[in-house]
């Protein structure tokens, strides 16, 4: 059988195997060599686009070649230092043609002033199809900043109803609930979680806020580190304990910092704490799992709870 006369849907399973990432110059070749690879090898190229700042290229590509709005699921905004997302119109017209079809945001926040508001991207609300979305901010301030009761990651996640994923990739701001006034502040997840990842999320205040969205909670994935092990192993347990029979997969590993001399000292009180949340996992599912630590060497075993 000649290679054009493949059906067209093997042709799509073939050509999905490349990463748009990766492999972008292979798929741009594909594109170039037939006809009947030009759409499978466009829906790569296009599955993922990066946005730094508002340049107007992307936005004339998507209205010069309207086939390729539909082949755009993943959108990645990175913001660094100068504000951009909120107020850039050619966002918001590229939001208002792809907002149909992006299931998937990844936003990098980088402020070098802590007055700088945290993640107020009311434009993105654009967004209502999106199904996950993961987190990631820094501040370059030189010093730890503690904030209380700051409620603006609940307010901007709950723009997103259909919300099954979420990614918390290094949130670093340490922000605590301040009382119960500050937890009333803002509504309830309007949305239902399978899926959620912790690496290094300092908001304790969004964690709080979380749990009621993980009564469907299939997967859970965290990662902190041991000095905080003693409130954060209460946290996850919140969480396992919400998931309830629907948790199928869970992941918890705690990262102790090496020593001088480079090896591992998981401290006892890192220890404990994941042990009594393996041992409270075990009976309250009726089946068995293991606490274990992680170092951050890459040459050290990884030590885990996992189902």
């Amino acid at each position: 059988m000649p290679f054009p006369e493949l059906p067209p849907e093997l042709l799509w399973a073939i050509l999905s195997h490349l990463d748009s990432e990766d492999d972008y110059l292979s798929l741009c070749a594909c594109a170039l060599t037939c006809r009947a690879l030009v759409s499978p090898a466009q829906a790569g190229i296009f599955h993922t686009i990066h946005q730094y700042s508002e340049s107007p290229l992307f936005l004339a590509k998507l209205e010069s070649m309207p086939h390729i709005r539909a082949f755009t699921k993943h959108l990645r905004l990175v913001e660094i230092h100068r504000p951009w997302i909120q107020h850039s119109e050619v966002l918001h017209h590229t939001l208002d043609l792809l907002s149909p079809y992006i299931v998937s945001l990844d936003i990098l926040q980088r402020r070098r002033k802590p007055e700088k508001p945290r993640f107020e991207f009311s434009s993105l609300s654009q967004l209502k199809c999106l199904e996950e979305i993961s987190l990631r901010e820094e501040e370059l301030t030189g010093r730890a900043r503690i904030l209380y009761g700051n409620n603006a990651l609940p307010t901007f996640l709950n723009h997103f109803p259909k919300l099954r994923a979420i990614s918390f990739d290094g949130c670093l701001v340490q922000n605590q609930t301040s009382d119960s006034k500050s937890k009333s502040d803002v509504a309830a997840p309007v949305f239902r979680l399978e899926r959620l990842d912790v690496c290094y999320c300092h908001d304790t205040l969004v964690l709080d806020w979380l749990i009621p969205a993980l009564s469907s909670l299939k997967a859970l994935h965290i990662s902190y580190l041991a000095p905080d092990s003693s409130n954060f192993s209460t946290t996850v347990l919140q969480f396992m304990i919400t998931a309830g029979e629907s948790l199928q997969h869970l992941d918890v590993r705690c990262l102790d910092e090496a020593s001088n001399a480079g090896q591992l000292f998981p401290s006892a009180t890192a220890a404990a704490s994941l042990t009594q949340l393996s041992d409270r996992f075990a009976i309250a599912n009726d089946c068995s799992a293991d606490a274990h630590h992680q170092s951050m060497l890459p040459q050290a075993h990884d030590r885990r709870i996992r189902i």
